[in-house]
């Protein structure tokens, strides 16, 4: 049955739709025009298909708890839950103009362009902060991945989509041995079906997923069938990043092992832990971190001045390290040396942690992001849909019997 056109209609008597900008299973999206604020919107109306499924409208309603627990984050903002003229329940959002991370990424990749580290950092790093807000109230995203980060016109970034969230302290919606969400970027554990297996480090998974597409222009673990995704995030071996980007520092492949790990307690327990551990490992700041770092150095310096009344002596340089202390010596591990740089500290000869130091890092610090190398054209741009699936769906079907021989004729 054709949804409903709503176009022209004026909900909540204050809410004029517009046009469509967007369909789901849920129901449609509009823009529309806000006559009180005087300003354009985004509204969100759940189907009458919908509406008869009281999971699905609880969905919508967490979706609305999970808006309202983010404000001022990075998570798309929620301004008004009213009713239609058809009693169907709606949601109203910032209307955001811009376009989503898939397409960006596309877009790049037609181009034969990756994006620069710098640029990586800058999107992602209030995306981090917003999903660890998320975490510390209880609440999982579930369905991560590039479609749902909107990158704004005017510059910032959108975290979109919590139509899956499972908060906390709720009841699960999902049906035991029912799998939802993007399969390219669930986590292993997602595909059992047991919700209770589900905590943070599904979304550390899937944003693990997100950056290794955004480095290296492909998938990690990619699949030309449902079964084929389900066996390579569940058993494959982790594929090398430095493989399409060997430009890349030599440590990329380790940090890609531990976000992408199978067993979940092998994995970044936390997406503060995975980021940090990026930063560390790919040698970038987050934005402004180095110029408040820099400021506050100056300004100790200033005060030491002033307590001594004469300039300070400059430092002793650093004596390198000799070659005897560097031979047969084991080099610390990769868990090890993103664990204490992502906490600003140093590791001691014994390998302890050990007093808290400051960094501070110029432009000339950063290694520069080298061309990608050359690929074949990108295929045609397929947006992973969000999926509802059995465990009937993950068993490959047994093979055909074979026909029984013809009949032998008697002389």
């Amino acid at each position: 049955m054709k949804a409903p056109d709503r176009i022209g209609q004026v909900i909540s008597q204050r809410y004029e739709l517009v046009e469509i900008i967007g369909r789901g299973g849920q129901g449609t999206v509009y823009e529309a025009r806000d006559r009180w604020m005087s300003r354009s919107v985004a509204v969100k109306v759940l189907g009458s298909k919908a509406v008869r499924e009281p999971h699905v409208f609880e969905r919508l309603m967490r979706e609305q708890q999970a808006m309202v627990v983010l404000k001022g984050t990075s998570a798309v903002e929620l301004f008004d839950v009213c009713r239609g003229n058809d009693g169907e329940l709606c949601l109203v959002m910032e209307l955001l103009t811009g376009v989503d991370l898939d397409e960006h990424l596309y877009t790049l990749e037609e181009r034969r362009e990756r994006m620069p580290l710098t640029r990586v950092v800058e999107l992602f790093d209030p995306i981090v902060s917003t999903l660890e807000a998320a975490h510390a109230a209880g609440i999982l995203h579930r369905d991560l991945k590039p479609a749902n980060i909107f990158l704004l016109e005017a510059g910032g970034v959108r975290l979109l989509d919590f139509g899956l969230a499972r908060l906390k302290k709720s009841a699960p919606l999902t049906a035991a041995g029912t799998v939802m969400g993007s399969p390219s970027f669930m986590a292993p554990e997602a595909w059992t079906g047991v919700s209770d297996l589900l905590d943070q480090r599904a979304d550390v998974y899937a944003l693990g997923v997100i950056l290794f597409r955004v480095l290296a222009g492909e998938l990690p673990l990619s699949g030309a069938s449902l079964q084929e995704k389900f066996v390579n995030a569940t058993s494959a071996a982790r594929p090398s990043l430095l493989r399409f980007r060997p430009d890349l520092p030599r440590h990329a492949d380790d940090w890609v092992a531990a976000a992408l790990a199978i067993d979940r307690d092998e994995r970044f327990s936390s997406v503060r832990a995975l980021w940090n551990a990026f930063l560390s490992t790919f040698e970038v700041e987050p934005p402004g971190r180095g110029k408040r770092e820099s400021l506050w150095a100056a300004a100790k310096g200033a005060v030491q001045q002033l307590v001594r009344g004469s300039a300070l002596p400059p430092a002793p340089a650093p004596a390198p390290p000799s070659a005897s202390a560097s031979t047969g010596a084991e080099e610390p591990s990769f868990a090890r040396e993103a664990l204490a740089k992502s906490v600003l500290r140093t590791v001691t000869a014994s390998g302890e942690l050990g007093p808290e130091s400051t960094l501070e890092l110029s432009a000339d610090d950063l290694k520069p992001v080298g061309p990608p190398p050359p690929k074949p054209p990108a295929a045609p741009r397929h947006v992973e849909k969000t999926l509802s699936m059995s465990d009937a769906d993950l068993i490959p079907e047994p093979p055909p019997k074979a026909a029984p021989p013809p009949p032998v004729r008697k002389k």
